[in-house]
């Protein structure tokens, strides 16, 4: 074996001294190459999975929290809401619960300008949605997500708090996509009195806050204390339409998902899902797309990584034939040489690594936490982690350890008078 012979000694030194005598700013250069593609396998996968880590996230903070409950797609409200709700609060890991009372709406604004009856409002339409702002703060903390104006109090008889996609100011300053021809608020701000009309039932509120999560199931809504929205609505049996779940810190989601099911023996006609559940189809294909795109790109920057290290060791290997004929010459073995090679292809690529692993969890990964990306589907972060950083490096560690021997190996099998003579 190598350890034997002297081998990885005489390897070790071997390239050392090549590294020492080598240009600096070679060395330098390669260096450089290898920190940029060991930053491409992470940042870019990284910034795509923070995409998805930020509509996953956003969905689950100001929509679904750890768990929803639905009505099945047979009713509009949870049958029995007071028997489920003793159901959830006999979970052991129950921490807060939200009660919403849903309904398509139409809101209004400038309708007082209107001259005639045939003239036309701004107007939009979003899905009206009454809650009770502590309980839903306490699971959502949707106060956290008004941009402008203030959040609602259990007092408010006329305040809402509108999504940010159905007012143009605050759609196109949060980056959403405006589609051309759809209905929005065009000048209504904080402050604006509009005109709210649920099933026929019409009343005048006054927008208190701009709320935006940079998330369409959210920012398409209208937000108002549940006395008031049970009201328009007519709703007086105070069967919710939505009731979303915040379990302790830890708490296991699917968990707590089957003990509501088993405790429930299907006498509710209720759908329970857990965040990961709820995500709806397009999201969840959106999530998977960028998955593989992270991977796909993750993958290219490792080709590239092994080819560069395979093109440098391949060059500097037949440019230097004569040497290494001179080495086998005087008795140095090719294992000697290939392990020579092979750990120049190491350092260039270890100190890559840890180079841009520096750069990314200290640097860029702190910053983008700092100043996440604006995009239409959520706010996106950079998702790297430790772990990965480590595999991915061994990984590329790795490849650069077989892009580095077979160069040598193919050089060393030469002959070595051949070599010696340049044939």
């Amino acid at each position: 074996m190598f350890w034997k012979d002297n081998s990885l000694y005489v390897g070790f030194f071997l390239a050392l001294r090549e590294i020492k005598r080598s240009s600096s700013w070679t060395t330098a250069l390669i260096i450089f190459v290898m920190t940029l593609t060991f930053l491409n396998m992470n940042l870019v996968g990284g910034v795509l999975i923070g995409i998805v880590h930020g509509v996953i996230g956003s969905y689950k903070q100001y929509y679904s929290s750890d768990i929803i409950v639905t009505p099945s797609t047979q009713n509009d409200v949870v049958k029995d809401t007071s028997n489920v709700m003793t159901v959830v609060e006999s979970l052991p890991t129950f921490r807060y619960a939200s009660l919403r009372y849903t309904a398509p709406a139409l809101i209004e604004y400038g309708y007082q300008r209107k001259v005639r009856t045939t003239d036309l409002a701004e107007s939009a339409e979003g899905l009206l949605t009454g809650i009770n702002p502590a309980a839903e703060d306490k699971v959502t903390h949707l106060s956290a997500a008004v941009v402008a104006g203030s959040y609602l109090n259990e007092n408010d008889a006329n305040g809402v708090l509108i999504g940010s996609s159905l007012i143009q100011k605050y759609a196109s300053l949060r980056g959403q996509a405006l589609n051309i021809g759809s209905k929005i608020l065009k000048n209504a701000d904080v402050g604006s009195k509009i005109r709210i009309t649920v099933n026929g039932v019409q009343k005048e509120m006054i927008i208190r806050g701009i709320v935006s999560t940079q998330g369409t199931n959210i920012d398409s809504r209208i937000f108002l204390t549940d006395t008031l929205a049970r009201e328009l609505m007519g709703n007086t049996s105070l069967n919710a339409s939505e009731i979303a779940i915040l379990l302790k810190t830890n708490a296991s989601a699917q968990a707590a998902k089957d003990y509501i099911v088993k405790n429930l023996h299907g006498d509710n006609d209720v759908l329970v899902q857990t965040a990961t559940d709820a995500l709806p189809g397009g999201v969840t294909d959106v999530i998977n797309t960028f998955t593989i795109l992270g991977n796909i790109v993750g993958g290219i920057a490792l080709i590239v990584g092994a080819v560069t290290i395979f093109i440098v060791i391949f060059v500097n290997a037949i440019t230097r034939r004569k040497y290494i004929g001179i080495l086998k010459g005087i008795g140095i073995s090719g294992r000697a040489i290939e392990i020579s090679y092979i750990l120049q292809a190491l350092f260039y690529s270890v100190s890559g690594i840890i180079i841009a692993g520096i750069l990314a969890l200290w640097l860029f990964v702190p910053y983008f936490d700092l100043h996440p990306i604006h995009y239409p589907l959520a706010n996106g972060s950079l998702a790297i982690t430790q772990t990965e950083v480590v595999l991915r490096g061994f990984a590329l560690s790795l490849i650069s350890f077989i892009s580095g021997f077979i160069p040598a190996w193919m050089v060393t099998r030469q002959n070595t008078l051949d070599s010696i003579l340049g044939r």
